[in-house]
């Protein structure tokens, strides 16, 4: 019934648009959103909402949206890098800030949360129709590379939008930190336009045993992008969402120049996910154990060790 449900969706949103699936699931009973009655078939940039939701800084006290709207004249700046000028700046404003900032009672959280199903919409729409030879296992491979925070970690510090962030906290600074000092410039910007999923080593992993697992030094040898970064492009994607009134084909036209070279590189070799991958490798391994290094809240690194059974095993 599930799969069921999921295909008839997606058939009538190829077909009819996003806002006729909306109504079709409502009409199941699936979700409860309450389609507008004039919204027609044919017309993918209807109003998911009768009302287009405010920013939460528009909900705090007088005092305190005014000083809000004190600091949206600083973000003249980030408009300009992602190409699009807010008619309300909140939305922007609540997109680049940290729950830390006590100063404004508001997160980018909320915004994160909407922009990654909208970026996810988008780039199921281009796959779908860009690629009508692939199976669903190379349409997830390649979205799930285009929406993965290494990708976005790249988007955002090309945008530079980190460099907005509102924050008061000391253990995130030294995450950004921590990340950002191990590039030049020149090899910041050249980070940005590889057209990979590699993670970056600022120093070689040496390892005189090649047969045995080497021993990584997460502060000197690894450097895996802080997962801050992408929620940030997320969170700007979800304030555009709103800010044109759930226009979503006019949200495509904004991001789409950021993703791209990426989506461009990806279709022609798709890569795998790494754990997709190795079950494919080892699908008759009778033993997987991950041995996870220790990391900050924002990084993880996982050695996989696996035991495979030979056909002349007896247990």
């Amino acid at each position: 019934a599930v799969v069921s449900t999921q295909s008839t969706g997606g058939l009538c949103v190829a077909r009819y648009g996003y806002r006729k699936g909306v109504d079709l699931l409502d009409r199941i009973k699936v979700t409860t959103f309450q389609a507008q009655s004039e919204a027609e078939p044919d017309d993918l940039n209807n109003h998911l909402y009768k009302q287009t939701p405010p920013s939460q800084i528009s909900n705090l006290n007088p005092v305190a949206i005014r000083l809000a709207r004190s600091r949206c004249d600083n973000l003249r700046t980030v408009e300009k890098a992602i190409g699009y000028e807010f008619k309300e700046p909140l939305y922007l404003l609540e997109a680049l800030t940290h729950a830390s900032f006590t100063e404004i009672d508001a997160c980018y959280q909320r915004l994160e949360f909407l922009g990654d199903a909208v970026l996810d919409v988008l780039m199921v729409f281009r796959i779908y129709e860009d690629h009508p030879e692939y199976d669903q296992g190379q349409m997830t491979d390649l979205l799930s590379s285009l929406v993965c925070n290494t990708t976005l970690s790249k988007v955002c510090t090309k945008l530079q939008l980190h460099k907005s962030l509102l924050y008061d906290s000391a253990e995130l600074f030294n995450v950004l930190a921590g990340f950002f000092m191990n590039f030049e410039k020149d090899q910041l910007e050249q980070w940005c336009k590889d057209l990979s999923l590699e993670r970056v080593f600022v120093d070689t992993v040496d390892c005189d045993t090649p047969d045995k697992i080497p021993i990584l030094n997460l502060d000197n040898k690894v450097v895996q992008a802080p997962k801050l970064l992408g929620d940030l492009v997320e969170s700007v994607i979800g304030a555009i969402y709103l800010d044109c009134d759930e226009d979503i084909l006019r949200v495509y036209e904004v991001i789409w120049p950021w993703f791209e070279p990426f989506y461009t590189a990806f279709s022609k070799t798709v890569p795998k996910n790494p754990k997709a991958m190795i079950n494919e490798l080892y699908s008759g391994a009778i033993k997987k154990s991950i041995v996870s290094y220790p990391g900050d809240h924002y990084r993880s690194i996982a050695t996989v060790s696996i035991s495979i059974r030979h056909d002349d095993d007896q247990n």
